[in-house]
C-alpha cells in the first residue's frame, strides 16, 4: 500500500449520546504522516426512510408536523427512522401506515444516500409506493396532519417553496429518474 492510500484515516472516535434519537460523534482524522490529527464532529442516528406514495386515483399523501430544528411546520412525505429490529422496507411500510393510514400495496426501493456528508452520519433510504387505504386502518399518529394532494398540487407546492425538505425532493427526483410513476412527469 502506498502512503497516499494510507491517509486520511480515523485515529480515534468518541460517541456522546444526546438523546434516544441523536449521538454526537467526535473523530480524530490524520491526513498524512507526521501531521497532527484534526478533530471533526458529526451527528448520527438510526437509518432514515422516506416514502413517496401514490394512490390508485392519483393522489400523493403528504404530512405536516412541527419540526423544532427549523422552528416551523413542514410538509413532507411520510418518513421516519428505522427501528433496530426492522428492515428499511418494513420501516417504510410502518411509517406510511402510521402517518397516513395507507398501506403500501407495491413498494419499490430506490436505494439509499447520505443525508449530509459534511455534518450527518445518517443513511437515508428512499421508497416509492402504490398505496391504498386498508379496511380498519389505524388512526394517524398524534401531531401529524395528513392530506392527499394531486400531483399537480404537489408540483405547485414545490415551486412555491411550501414543500421544501431537500431529502424528500431527492426522493421525488429519484422516482422521476427511475420512471416509476409516469403521472409525476406532467
Amino acid at each position: 500500500m502506498t502512503r497516499d492510500r494510507e491517509y486520511p484515516h480515523i485515529v480515534g472516535t468518541t460517541r456522546t449520546s444526546l438523546s434516544p434519537w441523536a449521538t454526537l460523534v467526535e473523530k480524530q482524522v490524520q491526513f498524512s504522516a507526521g501531521r497532527d490529527p484534526e478533530t471533526y464532529h458529526c451527528l448520527t442516528q438510526d437509518d432514515y426512510i422516506a416514502v413517496l406514495a401514490v394512490t390508485s386515483d392519483g393522489f400523493v399523501p403528504i404530512v405536516r408536523q412541527y419540526r423544532p430544528a427549523v422552528e416551523a411546520y413542514t410538509w413532507e412525505f411520510p418518513a421516519g427512522t428505522v427501528d433496530a429490529t426492522e428492515s428499511p422496507e418494513d420501516a417504510a411500510r410502518r411509517e406510511l401506515l402510521e402517518e397516513t393510514g395507507l398501506q403500501a400495496d407495491q413498494l419499490v426501493g430506490l436505494g439509499w444516500c447520505w443525508a449530509d456528508t459534511g455534518r450527518l452520519q445518517v443513511r437515508s433510504h428512499a421508497f416509492f409506493a402504490r398505496a391504498s387505504r386498508p379496511p380498519g386502518a389505524p388512526p394517524i399518529e398524534d401531531g401529524i396532519e395528513m392530506k392527499l394532494v394531486s400531483i399537480a398540487s404537489l408540483r405547485d407546492m414545490i415551486r412555491r417553496g411550501e414543500f421544501c425538505f431537500q431529502q424528500h425532493l431527492g426522493v421525488y427526483a429519484a422516482v422521476l429518474v427511475q420512471d416509476l410513476c409516469p403521472e409525476l412527469r406532467g
